[in-house]
Formats: C-alpha cells, sequence, structure tokens
C-alpha cells in the first residue's frame, strides 16, 4: 500500500513538472552533506532491509523505505530533522515530512554519481581523454583507474576480472549505455552495467569504488560458487561470469525477437540455439581438434620411449571444431634441482614456446584406462580480442601447487600469423597482429612455498596491469592501490590470464554484435 501510494504521488508529480507549474523552492539544501553519500552499498532499507521504493537521506547518507506517513523515510525526517531524500531508483528529489518534490540544479551533481549517464560523443572520445577527476574530498583520480574495495579481503579476483572486461573497448561501449540491455530481467547484467558506468564516471563522490551490490548479486546468481568469504581462481570466474553475460543477453534477445515475429513460441520451449551477443562476437573464436585413439598397454611415462610403437595405425580418428572463450597454454613443470645456494630456480619461458599447442603440427599423447589418445589443436578463426590463460596451477589428492615459471610475453605487436595453423581464407597480417589490454597477475606471499603444504589459491593476491590510450601509460591496480608501471615488468610477472586485442580491433568503438539471419 505505501508502495502504490509513493507511485501514485510520483505520477502525480511527474504530471505538475510536465505542465510547468511553478516549482516551490526548498530551504533545506544547504543541510546536504555530501561527504556522507556512499550510494555504492546494496539499496535496501537500514531498518526494514525491504529493496521496495528505498530513499537515501541527503544528510546522514542512510538508506529507508517510503515517503509517506508512517514510512521509515517519514520516520527519520521528523525525529532528526533530516528533510532531503532521493529515491534510489528514480532519481527524484524531495522534502520530507512537506513531501514536495525538490527541483535545483545543485543537485544535478548528486544525479550523475547516483546514475552516470553517458552520451555515444562522449563514449567516442573517452579514450582520448586525459583529464582528471576530483571527488568531494579534493582527490584527484583518472576515470577507468579507480581503485576498487577488496570485501573481506578476499574479493580481488572479482576486481581484476571486472577491470580487465572493463577496459574491452566494445564491451565498455556496451554496457556504458543501459539501453543496450534493459530488456533482459537479469539482475547480474544490470548490477555488472551499472558497475562499469560507476568505474568510467567522472561525477563519483569517492576516489575508489565498493562493488558491494555486484558481489552479492554474484554469490546469489552462482549459488555461492562464488563469494566473499573464499577465494576463487579468477579463470575460473572469468568464464562463468562471460557465460552468464551471454546468456542473458542471448534470452532477451530471444525474447524480444519472439514478441516481434510471432507470439505462438510457448515458453516452456527452450530454443535449440542462443543469438550472438556481444559477448561472442568479441572472444569467441573457433578451434578444430583431430583426436586419435586406440588399445594399447603403455602408460603416460612410457610413451615417449614407445616411438616406434606409437606410429602403428590408430583404430579411431575424430575432427571436430568448437568454439572457445579462451585458450590454455600450458606452462612446463618446474626443474627439480636447485641452484648452487639451495634455492629453487625459477626458469623464464617466452610466449612463443606455449603457443606452438595451437600450430596444427604438435601432437598431445595421454593415456587413460588402458586408451592411448593423440590429439592436435588448429586455429580456425581468431577473435577480435584474444584471452590467454597460463595454467599455473595443479592440484591432486594430496596438495595444491603453482608454477611460479615466467613467461615472457610481448605487450605490443604479438604476431601470431607464423605460431598458429589457420585454415583457408588465410587472415591478413593486421588481423592477426595483437596488442595487450590487460594482464592479471597472482602473487604469493614470501615464504609460502610448497613445503608449507598451503592452498595457493587462498593465501595468494591478484593484482591486474592496464593501459592508457590517451597517455600510453600503463597502471598497475591492487585493490585500492593505483600506481604506474612500465611495459618491462609487466612481462616479467606471474602472469595467469591476459587480454590481447587484433590490431584492426584495438581502434573499433562499436558496441553492438554483427546480425546473423
Amino acid at each position: 500500500l505505501m508502495d502504490a501510494a509513493d507511485n501514485v504521488q510520483d505520477a502525480h508529480l511527474r504530471k505538475k513538472e510536465g505542465e510547468k507549474e511553478e516549482k516551490k523552492k526548498c530551504p533545506y539544501l544547504d543541510t546536504i552533506d555530501r561527504s556522507k553519500l556512499d550510494f555504492d552499498f546494496e539499496k535496501v532499507c537500514s531498518i526494514s532491509l525491504s529493496n521496495q521504493n528505498v530513499y537515501a537521506c541527503l544528510v546522514c547518507g542512510k538508506f529507508f523505505q517510503g515517503r509517506g506517513k508512517l514510512t521509515h523515510a517519514y520516520t527519520h525526517s521528523t525525529l532528526f530533522e533530516h528533510h532531503i531524500f532521493v529515491n534510489l531508483k528514480t532519481c527524484l528529489f524531495y522534502c520530507l515530512p512537506e513531501n514536495y518534490q525538490v527541483f535545483d540544479s545543485s543537485l544535478d551533481d548528486i544525479a550523475k554519481c547516483l546514475n552516470p549517464k553517458y552520451s555515444q560523443a562522449y563514449i567516442q572520445g573517452l579514450d582520448e581523454s586525459m583529464a582528471l577527476a576530483r571527488d568531494v574530498h579534493g582527490v584527484s583520480y583518472l576515470p577507468g583507474f579507480c581503485g576498487l574495495n577488496n570485501i573481506c579481503g578476499k574479493s580481488d579476483y572479482i576486481n581484476v576480472v571486472v577491470y580487465a572486461l572493463a577496459h574491452v573497448i566494445p564491451l565498455r561501449n556496451y554496457f556504458l549505455v543501459p539501453e543496450n540491455y534493459q530488456a533482459s530481467s537479469s539482475s547480474l547484467l544490470a548490477k555488472f552495467g551499472q558497475l562499469i558506468r560507476r568505474i568510467w564516471s567522472c561525477h563519483n563522490f569517492k576516489s575508489v569504488i565498493s562493488p558491494h551490490e555486484f558481489v552479492q548479486e554474484i554469490s546469489v546468481a552462482s549459488n555461492r560458487s562464488f563469494h566473499i568469504h573464499s577465494r576463487a581462481h579468477a579463470v575460473d570466474f572469468l568464464l562463468w561470469l562471460l557465460h552468464s553475460l551471454h546468456k542473458a543477453l542471448a534470452e532477451a534477445r530471444l525474447y524480444v525477437r519472439c514478441n516481434i515475429i510471432s507470439n505462438s513460441v510457448p515458453q516452456t520451449k527452450k530454443p535449440k540455439f542462443l543469438p550472438t551477443t556481444i559477448i561472442h562476437a568479441i572472444f569467441q573464436g573457433k578451434l578444430r581438434i583431430e583426436t586419435m585413439s586406440r588399445r594399447t598397454n603403455l602408460t603416460s611415462a612410457s610413451i615417449d620411449t614407445n616411438k616406434k610403437d606409437c606410429e602403428e595405425a590408430w583404430e579411431q580418428t575424430s575432427v571436430k571444431e568448437i568454439p572457445f572463450l579462451c585458450l590454455a597454454l600450458d606452462i612446463p613443470p618446474m626443474p627439480l634441482f636447485k641452484d648452487s645456494r639451495g634455492g629453487n630456480i625459477i626458469p623464464q619461458i617466452p610466449l612463443f614456446d606455449l603457443l606452438t599447442k595451437y600450430n596444427g603440427v604438435k601432437f598431445f599423447d595421454s593415456v587413460k584406462a588402458g586408451i592411448q589418445t593423440r590429439c592436435r589443436f588448429t586455429i580456425t578463426k581468431l577473435p577480435p580480442y584474444l584471452i590467454f590463460h597460463l595454467k599455473r596451477f595443479s592440484k591432486n589428492n594430496f596438495t595444491a601447487e603453482k608454477n611460479p615459471t615466467i613467461v615472457n610475453f610481448p605487450v605490443k605487436n604479438l604476431q601470431l600469423n607464423d605460431h598458429f595453423a589457420f585454415e583457408s581464407p588465410f587472415p591478413s597480417l593486421i588481423d592477426t597482429k595483437f596488442n595487450l589490454v590487460s594482464n592479471v597477475c597472482h602473487d604469493l606471499p614470501a615464504g609460502l612455498g610448497k613445503e608449507a603444504q598451503q592452498d595457493p589459491l587462498q593465501y595468494g593476491t591478484y593484482r591486474v596491469h592496464l593501459r592508457h590510450p590517451a597517455s600510453d601509460q600503463w597502471y598497475e591496480i591492487q585493490d585500492l592501490h593505483v600506481a604506474e608501471t612500465i611495459p618491462q615488468l609487466i612481462s616479467l610477472s606471474e602472469s595467469l590470464f591476459s587480454i590481447y586485442a587484433s590490431s584492426s580491433s584495438s581502434s573499433s568503438t562499436s558496441g553492438e554484435p554483427e546480425k546473423k539471419n
């Protein structure tokens, strides 16, 4: 009943606004304290914990439900003489307990902080701007490079994934415009888009952002597979997030398409395929896998010592083409021997040695349950943005280990035409040249080695390297700490996954996937 009454009052006030009636001047605007406003927290009433018709007190920053008499916001206004409130959903301002709408240009900065909006012209020039923004405390920050709060000290794997995706230009431009995905009922889409808009906003009241709403939505959407009380593998979360975003966008597009074309499609019938979305248009490539298998008496340890036996005829051969969102690269195991001082030797290996896995020539053998399998991989289509996953973590029945091998990778001009076996038509040199967009690395604290018998995922920390296109400056972000860095240090980090952009798409700012019939 309270919500219905508030909605009726809102409609009445909008009607008055449309008729350009005389606007009432509010005498309490000087009581607003912007330093106490924090819209990053979950928008629920601080008393009833309801998320319906929630208002924020602009004097103390607390959230309350309702606006009419006998509501928590009305009671708070009369008890503490706090008069100015804003609806957290509609961004409309009200004065309580008089209950009239407030119109004043001095409130525009609060509305922009609560709900950032971007024009197409502003989005197109976002990567060319070097202007610093300033919060209410006078602290300067660079939009798109502000720190993210590490909730409970264990949400850093979420922060680095969000930042890595927030700097993929087509994906960022797509989520900066809420109209692109407002047809979806997915809360995960809405919270992710809201967080992206806050990261790139120059109207924030704080130089740092707390992703509380997004993290809580992740916990619900993943059925607590990813939550703030336990660290998880950043790549596992990345793939889950991309799949969830694609599924939500595809279902929304399919729903709209079915409503436009025909109303005869039953809602209980699931489609055989999902439409192409911005996620697959950016990250999805194609991989051909040739698999040969046969029965054998060999074991995995004796495959390499029986080359002649391996050349015999194979019983079964299969060829299939599958889509991929990221390419997994196998890192060689650590050497068993130590250096002269008794310390472990940390080897270094170039990225090009790992890319031979997908050259269409190298075979990979394995034996399981008396079946020897040999397979090789061939890239048939490169995506505009390529994700490399360096497989550092291994786990068995006893221990979990991390391989600290340094993989040297180029920051610019990664040419892949000599390392992949592409199908015809052969792509141009521009399409096979990639530049680094973001790099996520994982660090272990000093002294936590193999002897500690500890899970490296639970005790390590994540950080991300990002490039500012306008200044060509690289930044390292770890939680709330943002610092400049140089490309030479990036290539020597213990990288976990990297996102590369092709030279032909790095300058593209389009946020719409290709339309296919």
